[in-house]
């Protein structure tokens, strides 16, 4: 007579059993396709500079420990500056964290200038006008969410 209970229990309790699993299969699916495997299109108008001489060094980091190393970059480039601004398209960037810096090597020496005080000499920027005292500005000031199918950032280098 157990037998035949616990036989009974078995297949009243196998049905819920399988709905769960089939539930956190469902939810374990769904975090693993979540925003971090989608990518977009990040364009990045940098505007401001004063003439079209020199070179606009532009750097996106994609995590704090990145940004706050002083000889690293996640993705770099020197660019050419025309009608005094510089455009960025990255076609294919993955959703997630981001901050941009950027500066103008008015003198192309490779280098922010900066006067004895160590005072910046040379324009330059971050994403969301971020600005800092005695330095740059923290990740959590720069940093932005890029978790949209196009978007636009816009820096004012000054």
């Amino acid at each position: 007579m157990k037998f035949r209970k616990k036989i009974n229990i078995l297949l009243v309790r196998l049905p819920i059993y399988l709905l769960l699993f089939v539930l956190v299969n469902k939810i374990q699916l769904a975090q693993s396709t979540n925003d971090s495997n989608i990518y977009g299109k990040l364009e990045i108008i940098i505007y401001g500079f004063q003439n079209n001489e020199g070179d606009c060094w532009f750097a996106i980091d994609n995590s704090e420990f990145v940004y706050e190393s002083e000889d690293s970059v996640w993705i770099g480039n020197i660019l050419p500056i025309k009608n005094k601004e510089v455009i960025v398209v990255i076609d294919s960037l993955q959703y997630g964290e981001y901050a941009i810096r950027v500066f103008h090597d008015e003198n192309k020496n490779g280098k922010l200038d900066t006067d004895f005080l160590g005072i910046p000499e040379e324009d330059y920027g971050y994403s969301n006008d971020a600005s800092g005292w005695f330095g740059p500005p923290s990740w959590e000031k720069a940093k932005f969410i890029f978790n949209k199918p196009e978007m636009i950032i816009k820096i004012e280098v000054d």
